[in-house]
Protein backbone atom coordinates (compact mmCIF):
# COMPACT_ATOMS: atom_id res chain seq x y z
CA UNK A 1 0.00 0.00 0.00
CA UNK A 2 1.91 3.37 -1.08
CA UNK A 3 2.08 5.57 2.25
CA UNK A 4 -0.06 8.93 1.79
CA UNK A 5 3.09 11.56 2.95
CA UNK A 6 0.98 14.56 3.02
CA UNK A 7 -1.44 13.06 5.75
CA UNK A 8 -1.06 15.55 8.70
CA UNK A 9 -2.13 13.42 11.66
CA UNK A 10 -4.30 14.84 14.02
CA UNK A 11 -1.38 16.50 15.59
CA UNK A 12 -0.21 17.31 12.46
CA UNK A 13 -3.38 19.53 11.93
CA UNK A 14 -3.64 21.23 14.90
CA UNK A 15 0.22 22.64 14.36
CA UNK A 16 -0.78 23.59 10.75
CA UNK A 17 -3.71 25.52 11.94
CA UNK A 18 -1.51 27.49 14.78
CA UNK A 19 0.79 28.15 11.80
CA UNK A 20 -1.66 29.69 9.21
CA UNK A 21 -2.74 31.82 12.26
CA UNK A 22 0.47 33.16 12.87
CA UNK A 23 1.64 33.47 9.53
CA UNK A 24 -1.70 35.75 9.00
CA UNK A 25 -0.56 38.30 12.02
CA UNK A 26 2.83 38.52 11.20
CA UNK A 27 1.78 39.23 7.53
CA UNK A 28 -0.98 41.85 8.88
CA UNK A 29 1.37 43.73 10.94
CA UNK A 30 3.81 44.03 8.39
CA UNK A 31 1.31 45.70 6.28
CA UNK A 32 0.09 47.94 8.60
CA UNK A 33 3.67 49.72 9.30
CA UNK A 34 3.96 50.15 5.10
CA UNK A 35 0.48 51.12 4.76
CA UNK A 36 0.52 53.72 7.42
CA UNK A 37 3.96 54.65 5.92
CA UNK A 38 2.98 55.16 2.42
CA UNK A 39 5.03 52.85 1.12
CA UNK A 40 4.85 50.08 -1.61
CA UNK A 41 4.30 47.07 0.64
CA UNK A 42 7.59 45.32 -0.52
CA UNK A 43 8.09 43.93 2.87
CA UNK A 44 4.86 42.50 2.90
CA UNK A 45 5.24 40.90 -0.44
CA UNK A 46 8.60 39.40 0.12
CA UNK A 47 6.97 37.83 3.32
CA UNK A 48 4.18 36.31 1.41
CA UNK A 49 6.47 35.01 -0.92
CA UNK A 50 8.97 33.58 1.57
CA UNK A 51 5.91 31.77 3.60
CA UNK A 52 5.21 30.47 0.03
CA UNK A 53 8.60 28.91 0.22
CA UNK A 54 8.35 28.08 3.28
CA UNK A 55 5.24 26.11 2.56
CA UNK A 56 7.24 24.56 -0.28
CA UNK A 57 10.18 23.16 1.74
CA UNK A 58 7.76 21.85 4.55
CA UNK A 59 6.20 19.82 1.57
CA UNK A 60 9.56 18.59 0.36
CA UNK A 61 10.58 17.96 3.79
CA UNK A 62 7.29 15.37 4.81
CA UNK A 63 7.59 14.31 1.29
CA UNK A 64 11.07 12.77 1.83
CA UNK A 65 10.37 12.15 6.26
CA UNK A 66 12.82 12.18 8.73
CA UNK A 67 14.07 8.93 8.85
CA UNK A 68 15.55 9.32 5.12
CA UNK A 69 16.95 12.54 6.28
CA UNK A 70 18.93 11.01 9.99
CA UNK A 71 21.80 9.37 7.49
CA UNK A 72 23.05 12.96 6.49
CA UNK A 73 22.85 14.80 9.63
CA UNK A 74 26.08 15.13 10.54
CA UNK A 75 26.39 16.32 6.55
CA UNK A 76 23.72 18.99 7.05
CA UNK A 77 25.38 19.86 10.22
CA UNK A 78 28.84 20.38 8.26
CA UNK A 79 26.95 22.19 5.46
CA UNK A 80 25.64 24.64 8.10
CA UNK A 81 29.08 25.09 9.82
CA UNK A 82 30.85 26.06 6.42
CA UNK A 83 28.08 28.69 5.85
CA UNK A 84 28.99 30.18 9.07
CA UNK A 85 32.64 30.35 8.28
CA UNK A 86 32.73 33.53 5.90
CA UNK A 87 30.97 35.57 8.25
CA UNK A 88 33.34 35.27 10.55
CA UNK A 89 36.48 35.37 8.47
CA UNK A 90 34.30 39.29 7.76
CA UNK A 91 33.81 39.82 10.88
CA UNK A 92 37.29 39.53 12.05
CA UNK A 93 39.22 40.88 9.11
CA UNK A 94 36.53 43.07 7.64
CA UNK A 95 36.85 41.33 4.35
CA UNK A 96 33.37 40.94 2.46
CA UNK A 97 34.21 38.97 -0.16
CA UNK A 98 33.15 41.62 -2.88
CA UNK A 99 29.44 42.63 -0.95
CA UNK A 100 28.54 39.07 -0.62
CA UNK A 101 29.10 39.19 3.51
CA UNK A 102 27.55 42.83 3.72
CA UNK A 103 28.03 44.32 7.64
CA UNK A 104 25.01 46.02 8.78
CA UNK A 105 25.74 47.77 12.47
CA UNK A 106 29.36 46.44 12.60
CA UNK A 107 27.40 42.72 12.41
CA UNK A 108 28.19 40.17 9.77
CA UNK A 109 25.50 37.12 9.76
CA UNK A 110 23.77 37.52 6.13
CA UNK A 111 25.44 36.06 2.98
CA UNK A 112 23.70 38.26 -0.10
CA UNK A 113 22.14 36.30 -2.79
CA UNK A 114 20.07 37.52 -5.79
CA UNK A 115 17.35 38.75 -4.56
CA UNK A 116 17.71 37.94 -0.95
CA UNK A 117 19.86 37.43 1.95
CA UNK A 118 20.65 34.29 3.32
CA UNK A 119 21.63 33.74 7.81
CA UNK A 120 22.86 30.50 7.93
CA UNK A 121 22.81 30.99 11.87
CA UNK A 122 18.85 29.99 11.61
CA UNK A 123 19.76 26.86 9.32
CA UNK A 124 22.04 25.83 11.98
CA UNK A 125 19.37 25.68 14.80
CA UNK A 126 17.67 22.44 12.67
CA UNK A 127 21.09 21.33 11.61
CA UNK A 128 22.36 21.55 15.53
CA UNK A 129 18.88 19.40 16.36
CA UNK A 130 19.51 17.23 13.50
CA UNK A 131 23.42 16.31 14.66
CA UNK A 132 22.58 16.08 18.33
CA UNK A 133 19.56 13.93 18.16
CA UNK A 134 21.25 11.48 15.65
CA UNK A 135 24.92 11.23 17.82
CA UNK A 136 22.38 11.00 20.86
CA UNK A 137 19.97 8.17 19.78
CA UNK A 138 21.59 5.00 20.76
CA UNK A 139 24.98 5.82 22.97
CA UNK A 140 25.25 5.67 26.58
CA UNK A 141 28.50 7.45 26.62
CA UNK A 142 27.18 10.59 27.37
CA UNK A 143 25.91 9.48 30.74
CA UNK A 144 28.80 9.73 32.35
CA UNK A 145 31.13 13.12 32.59
CA UNK A 146 33.52 12.28 30.38
CA UNK A 147 30.98 11.38 27.60
CA UNK A 148 28.90 14.44 28.08
CA UNK A 149 32.20 16.16 26.33
CA UNK A 150 31.26 15.36 22.71
CA UNK A 151 27.88 16.68 22.74
CA UNK A 152 29.02 19.76 24.22
CA UNK A 153 31.98 20.45 21.75
CA UNK A 154 29.09 19.42 18.76
CA UNK A 155 27.39 22.93 20.46
CA UNK A 156 30.53 25.01 21.48
CA UNK A 157 31.78 25.26 17.85
CA UNK A 158 28.53 26.66 16.10
CA UNK A 159 28.30 28.85 19.30
CA UNK A 160 31.71 30.27 18.63
CA UNK A 161 31.17 30.80 15.20
CA UNK A 162 27.75 32.24 15.72
CA UNK A 163 29.17 34.47 18.79
CA UNK A 164 31.29 36.37 16.49
CA UNK A 165 29.16 37.78 14.18
CA UNK A 166 27.51 38.66 16.77
CA UNK A 167 24.55 36.80 17.65
CA UNK A 168 24.04 36.16 20.87
CA UNK A 169 20.35 35.25 20.61
CA UNK A 170 21.00 32.27 18.70
CA UNK A 171 23.61 31.21 21.32
CA UNK A 172 21.25 31.81 24.46
CA UNK A 173 18.78 30.03 21.97
CA UNK A 174 21.02 26.52 21.58
CA UNK A 175 21.92 26.17 25.35
CA UNK A 176 18.57 25.21 26.89
CA UNK A 177 18.36 22.82 23.53
CA UNK A 178 21.15 21.20 24.20
CA UNK A 179 20.36 20.66 28.25
CA UNK A 180 16.43 19.57 27.13
CA UNK A 181 17.80 17.05 24.67
CA UNK A 182 20.71 15.76 27.17
CA UNK A 183 17.63 15.13 29.62
CA UNK A 184 15.42 13.84 27.09
CA UNK A 185 17.82 11.09 26.34
CA UNK A 186 18.70 9.71 30.15
CA UNK A 187 22.26 12.18 31.11
CA UNK A 188 22.23 12.22 34.95
CA UNK A 189 21.31 15.19 36.54
CA UNK A 190 23.98 15.54 38.58
CA UNK A 191 26.23 15.80 35.70
CA UNK A 192 23.78 18.35 34.02
CA UNK A 193 24.11 20.22 37.43
CA UNK A 194 27.71 20.57 37.23
CA UNK A 195 28.32 21.89 33.58
CA UNK A 196 25.30 24.76 34.26
CA UNK A 197 27.57 25.19 37.44
CA UNK A 198 30.42 25.34 35.45
CA UNK A 199 28.82 27.71 33.37
CA UNK A 200 27.96 30.04 36.02
CA UNK A 201 31.68 29.98 36.81
CA UNK A 202 32.69 31.31 33.55
CA UNK A 203 29.96 33.71 33.20
CA UNK A 204 32.44 36.57 34.62
CA UNK A 205 35.30 35.91 32.27
CA UNK A 206 32.33 35.81 28.76
CA UNK A 207 31.14 39.35 30.44
CA UNK A 208 34.93 40.82 29.91
CA UNK A 209 34.65 39.81 26.30
CA UNK A 210 31.82 40.97 25.17
CA UNK A 211 31.38 44.00 23.38
CA UNK A 212 30.16 47.01 25.36
CA UNK A 213 26.86 47.23 23.51
CA UNK A 214 26.04 43.16 24.30
CA UNK A 215 26.84 44.33 27.87
CA UNK A 216 24.13 47.37 27.92
CA UNK A 217 21.92 44.73 26.65
CA UNK A 218 22.09 42.50 29.45
CA UNK A 219 22.16 45.50 32.09
CA UNK A 220 19.11 46.96 30.11
CA UNK A 221 17.52 44.27 32.36
CA UNK A 222 18.08 46.40 35.34
CA UNK A 223 18.65 49.85 34.09
CA UNK A 224 14.88 49.73 33.44
CA UNK A 225 14.66 51.03 37.17
CA UNK A 226 14.82 54.43 37.25
CA UNK A 227 15.82 54.83 40.83
CA UNK A 228 19.25 52.46 39.88
CA UNK A 229 20.07 55.11 37.33
CA UNK A 230 19.71 57.76 40.04
CA UNK A 231 22.52 55.78 42.09
CA UNK A 232 24.76 55.66 39.08
CA UNK A 233 24.06 58.87 38.12
CA UNK A 234 25.31 60.04 41.98
CA UNK A 235 28.08 57.28 42.89
CA UNK A 236 29.53 56.65 39.04
CA UNK A 237 32.74 54.78 40.42
CA UNK A 238 30.36 51.99 42.90
CA UNK A 239 28.65 50.82 39.36
CA UNK A 240 30.83 51.21 36.98
CA UNK A 241 31.19 47.18 36.24
CA UNK A 242 27.15 47.89 34.97
CA UNK A 243 27.86 50.83 32.73
CA UNK A 244 29.02 54.59 32.75
CA UNK A 245 27.42 57.49 34.65
CA UNK A 246 26.04 59.24 31.17
CA UNK A 247 25.29 55.75 30.16
CA UNK A 248 22.86 56.08 32.41
CA UNK A 249 21.34 59.64 32.20
CA UNK A 250 20.94 58.88 28.50
CA UNK A 251 19.93 55.34 28.69
CA UNK A 252 15.97 55.97 27.73
CA UNK A 253 16.95 58.22 24.28
CA UNK A 254 20.15 55.97 23.59
CA UNK A 255 20.68 51.99 24.25
CA UNK A 256 16.89 52.18 26.16
CA UNK A 257 15.30 53.40 23.22
CA UNK A 258 13.60 50.30 21.70
CA UNK A 259 12.70 48.42 24.94
CA UNK A 260 10.88 51.66 26.57
CA UNK A 261 9.14 51.81 23.10
CA UNK A 262 8.20 48.23 23.45
CA UNK A 263 6.92 47.97 26.50
CA UNK A 264 5.02 51.62 26.16
CA UNK A 265 3.31 49.80 22.36
CA UNK A 266 2.23 46.79 24.90
CA UNK A 267 0.84 48.67 27.35
CA UNK A 268 -1.01 51.27 25.39
CA UNK A 269 -2.88 48.40 23.22
CA UNK A 270 -5.37 47.59 26.41
CA UNK A 271 -7.83 44.99 25.96
CA UNK A 272 -8.98 44.99 22.75
CA UNK A 273 -5.45 47.01 20.63
CA UNK A 274 -6.32 50.51 18.87
CA UNK A 275 -7.26 48.44 15.92
CA UNK A 276 -5.55 46.89 12.64
CA UNK A 277 -3.00 49.61 11.08
CA UNK A 278 -4.06 52.07 13.96
CA UNK A 279 -2.04 53.66 16.73
CA UNK A 280 0.95 56.16 17.45
CA UNK A 281 3.33 53.08 17.12
CA UNK A 282 1.99 51.68 13.71
CA UNK A 283 1.45 55.28 11.94
CA UNK A 284 5.01 56.06 13.19
CA UNK A 285 8.48 54.84 13.46
CA UNK A 286 8.95 55.07 17.33
CA UNK A 287 10.02 51.31 17.49
CA UNK A 288 13.02 50.07 15.70
CA UNK A 289 12.68 46.74 14.05
CA UNK A 290 9.33 47.13 14.64
CA UNK A 291 8.04 44.46 11.80
CA UNK A 292 10.43 41.34 13.03
CA UNK A 293 12.31 41.46 16.55
CA UNK A 294 9.29 43.59 18.31
CA UNK A 295 6.73 42.44 16.22
CA UNK A 296 4.94 40.95 19.45
CA UNK A 297 4.86 44.46 20.86
CA UNK A 298 3.18 45.73 17.70
CA UNK A 299 0.53 42.66 18.29
CA UNK A 300 -0.57 43.84 21.93
CA UNK A 301 -0.28 47.85 20.20
CA UNK A 302 -2.86 46.59 17.40
CA UNK A 303 -4.97 43.76 19.03
CA UNK A 304 -3.85 44.61 22.75
CA UNK A 305 -4.43 41.92 25.50
CA UNK A 306 -6.42 39.45 23.66
CA UNK A 307 -4.52 39.68 20.50
CA UNK A 308 -1.39 38.34 22.78
CA UNK A 309 -3.41 35.66 24.39
CA UNK A 310 -4.47 34.71 20.54
CA UNK A 311 -0.51 34.51 19.40
CA UNK A 312 0.90 32.76 22.93
CA UNK A 313 -2.13 30.52 22.49
CA UNK A 314 -0.59 29.24 18.72
CA UNK A 315 2.61 28.73 20.48
CA UNK A 316 1.19 27.01 23.96
CA UNK A 317 -0.78 24.84 21.81
CA UNK A 318 1.96 24.08 18.74
CA UNK A 319 4.16 23.09 22.14
CA UNK A 320 1.29 20.39 23.33
CA UNK A 321 0.96 18.78 20.26
CA UNK A 322 5.07 18.36 20.10
CA UNK A 323 4.74 16.90 23.54
CA UNK A 324 2.30 14.62 22.29
CA UNK A 325 4.12 13.20 19.53
CA UNK A 326 7.91 12.93 21.51
CA UNK A 327 5.97 10.95 24.08
CA UNK A 328 3.86 8.55 21.94
CA UNK A 329 7.43 8.29 19.73
CA UNK A 330 9.83 4.90 20.65
CA UNK A 331 12.30 5.51 18.02
CA UNK A 332 15.00 7.42 19.47
CA UNK A 333 16.18 9.32 16.80
CA UNK A 334 12.69 10.81 16.12
CA UNK A 335 11.81 10.84 19.55
CA UNK A 336 15.16 13.05 20.23
CA UNK A 337 14.20 15.04 16.98
CA UNK A 338 10.26 15.95 18.68
CA UNK A 339 12.13 16.96 21.55
CA UNK A 340 14.41 19.41 20.03
CA UNK A 341 11.90 21.03 18.15
CA UNK A 342 9.88 21.75 21.28
CA UNK A 343 12.91 23.41 22.55
CA UNK A 344 13.80 25.08 20.03
CA UNK A 345 9.89 26.71 19.48
CA UNK A 346 9.56 27.31 22.92
CA UNK A 347 12.69 28.70 23.62
CA UNK A 348 12.33 31.19 20.95
CA UNK A 349 9.62 32.64 21.78
CA UNK A 350 10.16 33.04 25.54
CA UNK A 351 13.36 34.67 24.54
CA UNK A 352 11.34 37.52 21.94
CA UNK A 353 8.13 37.80 23.88
CA UNK A 354 10.78 38.03 27.18
CA UNK A 355 12.74 40.87 25.66
CA UNK A 356 9.60 42.75 24.11
CA UNK A 357 8.56 42.90 28.01
CA UNK A 358 11.72 43.64 29.00
CA UNK A 359 12.14 40.31 30.97
CA UNK A 360 15.19 39.09 28.78
CA UNK A 361 18.08 40.67 27.45
CA UNK A 362 17.49 42.28 23.59
CA UNK A 363 19.55 39.48 21.60
CA UNK A 364 17.89 39.81 17.91
CA UNK A 365 15.74 37.05 18.47
CA UNK A 366 12.82 36.67 15.78
CA UNK A 367 9.33 35.35 16.76
CA UNK A 368 8.56 31.95 14.46
CA UNK A 369 6.12 32.39 11.91
CA UNK A 370 5.20 36.22 12.72
CA UNK A 371 8.21 38.60 12.51
CA UNK A 372 9.47 39.82 9.25
CA UNK A 373 12.58 37.48 7.82
CA UNK A 374 12.99 34.86 4.92
CA UNK A 375 15.52 32.09 6.89
CA UNK A 376 13.79 32.73 10.16
CA UNK A 377 10.48 31.44 8.10
CA UNK A 378 11.30 28.92 6.02
CA UNK A 379 13.39 27.02 9.15
CA UNK A 380 10.25 27.45 11.14
CA UNK A 381 8.41 25.70 8.24
CA UNK A 382 10.94 22.80 7.53
CA UNK A 383 11.25 22.56 12.10
CA UNK A 384 7.33 22.02 12.09
CA UNK A 385 7.77 19.50 9.22
CA UNK A 386 10.05 17.50 10.85
CA UNK A 387 8.05 17.49 13.86
CA UNK A 388 4.69 16.36 11.58
CA UNK A 389 6.69 13.81 10.37
CA UNK A 390 7.84 12.09 13.27
CA UNK A 391 4.39 11.90 14.13
CA UNK A 392 3.74 10.36 10.50
CA UNK A 393 6.40 7.72 10.59
CA UNK A 394 6.63 5.73 14.24
CA UNK A 395 7.82 2.38 13.64
CA UNK A 396 6.90 -0.18 16.19
CA UNK A 397 10.09 -1.40 18.18
CA UNK A 398 9.57 -4.43 20.22
CA UNK A 399 12.22 -3.16 22.95
CA UNK A 400 12.59 -0.97 26.29
CA UNK A 401 11.41 2.76 26.53
CA UNK A 402 14.36 4.59 24.97
CA UNK A 403 16.36 6.22 27.43
CA UNK A 404 14.93 4.39 30.13
CA UNK A 405 18.23 4.13 32.42
CA UNK A 406 17.98 3.34 36.00
CA UNK A 407 20.25 6.08 38.14
CA UNK A 408 23.03 4.00 40.83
Amino acid sequence: MKRVYLHLTRPGYVIGICIVVLCGIGVACIFATEHAAGGRCANTIKQALFVVVGIGAAVVTLRIGYQRIAPYAYLLFAAALLLLIPLMIAKLTGFEFGGLVPGRRNAYRWIRLPGFQLQPSEFMKIAYVLALAQYLRYRKNYRTLRGMLVPIGLSAVPMLFILTEPDLGTVLLMIPVLFIMLFAAGARKRHLALVLGLAVVVAPLVWLKIAPYQRLRITGLLLQSESLRAKIAAHPERYAHLCTKRQALYWERDSGWQLVGSKAALGSGGLLGEGWGRGTYVEYNFLPDRHNDFVFALVGHQWGLVGCVVVLACYAVLVIAAMEIASLTVEPFGRLLAVGVLAFFATQVLINVGMTMGLMPITGMTLPFVSYGGSSLVTSFVAAALLVSVSQHRPFILAKKPFDYAEP
